[in-house]
């Protein structure tokens, strides 16, 4: 596959899918964009203005929604990241969509905060609140995982998704903690793949 990636390093939508494509041994031309740049050719292929924009050259398919992306690469390159029991699907489909989703809200108000204004004006009660949603999502999550080693049966989309939330948390001051032992086993272990390792963002916005 000749591909092409717009991507910026922190954002979790898509680290999640360079995860993917390192999982799969795949590499792509990198385009990266800053926080907060309106990057011309993203603003041309994808309706949304948004990164991550996949481009697939040889079959001339541009993808802009990191889900789809992911799953792209993944039905292109023998589905090593879904599961063939369509329950493990399905569970693997809705994980990822929840860390889409729910999760990402959960800290939002912790990175938001704190990457767009100097430590003397954080709102320290916005960060308490976000700190807090995160934990509850972590409860739930500690709750699927239980002693598994992944989410969804092998390793998944659902843990590409979450390893870059996860990332996130860690590097804004909400690691995760001995009070989900479960959780910490997973990131522990998984923190250290190739595929994490070699797409870990090199800074994050507003961390020292």
């Amino acid at each position: 596959m000749d591909l092409q990636l717009y991507h910026r390093p922190d954002c979790p939508f898509c680290w999640k899918l360079r995860i993917g494509m390192a999982e799969l041994g795949l590499k792509a031309q990198e385009i990266r964009t800053r926080l907060g740049e309106k990057h011309p050719d993203v603003i041309r292929l994808s309706p949304k203005g948004t990164v991550p924009v996949l481009v697939d050259l040889v079959s001339d398919v541009v993808i802009w929604e990191s889900s789809v992306a992911l799953e792209y690469i993944n039905d292109r390159t023998g589905g090593a990241l879904l599961s063939a029991d369509p329950v493990m699907r399905a569970r693997a489909r809705l994980i990822a969509s929840y860390s889409d989703s729910v999760v990402g809200t959960a800290l939002r108000d912790i990175i938001f905060e704190k990457r767009s204004k100097p430590e003397a004006e954080w709102d320290t009660a916005r960060i308490a609140e976000g700190v807090e949603r995160w934990r509850t999502m972590c409860d739930r999550l500690e709750d699927w995982l239980g002693p598994d080693s992944y989410f969804a049966g092998d390793f998944s989309i659902a843990d590409c998704a979450l390893l870059a939330r996860f990332g996130l948390a860690e590097a804004y001051g909400a690691p995760v903690t001995a009070a989900h032992p479960n959780l910490q086993r997973w990131f522990t272990t998984n923190r250290n793949r190739a595929s994490y390792r070699s797409t870990i963002p090199q800074n994050f916005p507003g961390v020292d």
